[in-house]
């Protein structure tokens, strides 16, 4: 997967390689054209650029209006529509989560309601961040000490002083009012897709550290790679993220037994 962009310090690349892996395991058993959804799509520069290139029929959904209309300025083809609501009249082969599920105040209510837009053999594919892990620990203490907000404001200062601003450049929309609700365990993670009937296929760690003060500190490439190559060594609670496939429960009777 050469085309994926350099890795970065939150393991992006390797996500983006976990989900289109799954994403050609999946068009290689049923041998045609599928079709995805890619709930909270943002602006299409994460992930939508990328699942187009892999000749799928893509909708990406969001209601963040600004990252919509940057998504159909530039990534909106004849095979690719963005969205600010759920297409009606579609089945789905795929179903992707990519760093949204921790968004929703009922994850469940969410994946139960989707359920009946993919088909009955498709699957969901999504990343979330453990809600204990280094990342979620690294924003409580960015948040702590406003290291962050001082950064951005001095830069903003920085540019005002010296009216050096960003009126020659492309301002790239992000939804960053949306804050973390849900703050994962893996019993947590499978307790809520067994609620909303999916049982997780395939299970996957992302990268070891990934968060805004490792993002400033660790910025050579051959850290970030060692970085996600690293996660794969390590226990699932120690890592900053976790991928997973799951599949609808066939035998509703199974739904309400908790397996880790």
């Amino acid at each position: 997967m050469s085309d994926l962009p350099k890795e970065n310090i939150y393991g992006h690349t390797k996500k983006l390689g976990f989900v289109i892996e799954e994403i050609r395991r999946y068009v290689s058993l049923c041998r045609k054209q599928i079709t995805i959804l890619d709930f909270g799509c943002g602006n299409g520069i994460a992930v939508s650029q990328f699942l187009i290139q892999q000749g799928v029929r893509y909708y990406g959904v969001d209601h963040h209006e600004p990252s919509l209309r940057y998504a159909r300025e530039r990534f909106q083809c004849e095979d690719a529509t963005f969205l600010d609501h759920l297409p009606e009249g579609i089945l789905f082969d795929v179903i992707l989560y990519a760093d949204v599920l921790e968004h929703f105040e009922n994850p469940s209510a969410i994946l139960k309601d989707h359920s009946r837009i993919l088909k009955r053999n498709g699957v969901i594919v999504g990343s979330v961040p453990n809600g204990k892990g280094p990342f979620e620990v690294e924003k409580r203490i960015d948040k702590f000490f406003g290291i962050s907000d001082g950064i951005r404001l001095a830069a903003r200062l920085k540019r005002k002083l010296t009216g050096r601003g960003l009126l020659s450049k492309t301002i790239v929309p992000y939804n960053s009012e949306s804050r973390h609700r849900q703050f994962f365990n893996r019993r947590s993670l499978v307790a809520t897709l067994r609620e909303a009937g999916f049982e997780i296929e395939v299970f996957r760690k992302g990268a070891f550290l990934g968060g805004p003060l490792s993002e400033r500190i660790l910025r050579t490439t051959w850290v970030r790679r060692t970085n996600s190559v690293v996660g794969d060594w390590l226990p699932f609670w120690a890592v900053s993220t976790w991928y997973f496939t799951a599949r609808k429960i066939t035998d509703m009777r199974q739904i309400g037994i908790q397996k880790v």
